[in-house]
This record gives C-alpha cells, structure tokens and sequence, in this order.
C-alpha cells in the first residue's frame, strides 16, 4: 500500500527499513511510524501544528469533548459500507495525534468489520503521539498533498478540519471507496469567539468538492460542550487558534467566564466517479 515519496514505487514494509527498488530507504521510529516526507517537500522546519497544541487536543479529546462529533462519524462511515464485503483499509489524511482514526476503527471492529487502519500527517509530533498510543494502526509522516500511498488501495480516506488535495484523494481510493470530510459549522464556537474578537463571524459554508466527486450524503452535527471542567477548557483553548495571540490577562479572563461552547460541524460523504 506505501509507495516511496521520492519515485513512487512500492515499499518493501516486512522490515524495520522500509525500501523501494530503487533503493531509497526510510527507518522505522522505536515508536513505530516512518517519515515519508521528503526534506525537500517540508515548507519550514517543523511543519504542522506543534507539539504543545497537540497535546492540548489529545487531552480534549481524552476527556470527550467531541464525542458526539466521533460517534456520528462512526455511523455515518457505516451506513455507506458495501453490506457483503466486511474487509476495509480506513485511512486519516491529517490525523494529528490519532484520535478519529483509533475512535472511528474500534467502533467499526465492535460492529464486527476487519478494519486495517492507517494515518498519516506533516507533524511529525503529531504522528510520534499517535504512533505510540495507537498500536493497531501504522502511522507516516507525509504530507496530505503528496499521499505517499499506492493508487487505489484504500476504501474509506477521512480528513478531518485538514486541508488537502481531492486529486490525491481520488487517485488513492479504491473503485467503490469514499472520501469523508468534516468541517466547522457556522456557529462552531460562537461564545468562544465572541469573547476573542469585537465581531465575530460566522464560519463560511464548506465549499462543493469539483468533478470528478458526487456528494453522497451531508449531514450537520452540533451539540453544546461542558467547559465545567478545567481539563476540557483548557484543552480547547490550547488546541485552537482563536487564542493563540491573547494576552494573558485575556486568556484568564476567558478561562472564568467560559463556561459553555457550540460545537457545529458539517460532515460530508464523498464518491468518486
């Protein structure tokens, strides 16, 4: 399924040094992830978010805070499986520190699916965090505009609040697969931003993915989310970007009177045709 990021050839993964024919070689982490992001393909440094906002979405997530948003992902993803094949390849672009991936695969295994699960993202702290917490899936360092994934191998592609490349995704996806999208709703976080921001706006309508995909089903998800405790709060406020630049009397000041947010998302099935 892995494909080498510098000639796209397939990749020898049966041991701890994946290879191509070519002879290009990529080394397996004690954690267990691989790097398939060429040098040459990083924009800076350290690409993708860091590790400190990372770990603020770990804990949130740990805590439940999106729950409802995974559960629905779950049903949804099961609702447009094929009824006679049980087998599936479940693939994150974007996965950061792999909480869908792993929420989303154990629930389709419950239901009683074969689920081989894979994820990759451009944070390397992201895809380390995963690789170490997640032993049932196999994790890259790879960028979601160059998957460095053979064509058509994979059944269901999920990209989460991630940019990426519906090309990419359409040349990755089996047959009969499906392209899964979540993005903020128009009132996602509305009290957090009207506390950030003197005028606030709501979040623009995702826009239609271009031939050659077909919109199979769009549902909206939104639930309010307890910020009574601290964990969660804090979590929230870590993880996204609305707080990045407060000071730090603001970001106090939002910490007492934050009690309560609106978490609105749209979720997308998509078929290529």
């Amino acid at each position: 399924m892995w494909q080498c990021p510098l000639c796209q050839h397939a990749l020898d993964t049966r041991s701890s040094s994946w290879r191509c024919v070519n002879n290009h070689s990529f080394d397996q982490a004690k954690s267990g992830y691989v790097n398939l992001l060429p040098v040459q393909n990083k924009r800076s440094k350290q690409p993708g978010d860091d590790k400190p906002m990372l770990i603020a979405r770990r804990n949130f997530h740990q805590a439940r805070g999106y729950e409802p948003l995974m559960q629905n992902l779950h049903k949804l993803i099961k609702s447009h499986l094929n009824g006679d094949k049980t087998a599936y390849t479940v693939y994150e672009a974007g996965c950061g520190e792999g909480a869908y991936l792993d929420f989303v695969t154990r629930a389709l295994c419950q239901d009683g699916y074969d689920i081989k699960a894979f994820g990759s993202d451009i944070a390397k702290a992201g895809v380390e965090m995963a690789a170490k917490k997640y032993k049932n899936a196999q994790f890259v360092v790879g960028s979601n505009f160059d998957l460095p994934v053979a064509a058509h191998t994979l059944d269901v592609v999920m990209q989460i609040f991630a940019p990426g490349n519906h090309i990419e995704y359409a040349r990755v996806l089996t047959k009969q697969g499906m392209l899964v999208t979540v993005d903020p709703g128009p009132n996602h976080l509305c009290e957090l931003k009207a506390l950030v921001y003197t005028k606030p706006e709501l979040h623009n309508a995702p826009q239609l993915l271009p031939d050659p995909w077909c919109l199979d089903e769009e549902q909206r998800v939104h639930f309010n989310v307890d910020l009574s405790a601290d964990t969660l709060k804090q979590g929230l406020l870590n993880m996204t970007p609305y707080t990045w630049k407060l000071t730090k009397e603001k970001y106090e000041d939002i910490m007492q009177h934050l009690d309560t947010v609106t978490a609105d998302f749209i979720i997308r099935v998509w078929r290529p045709q």
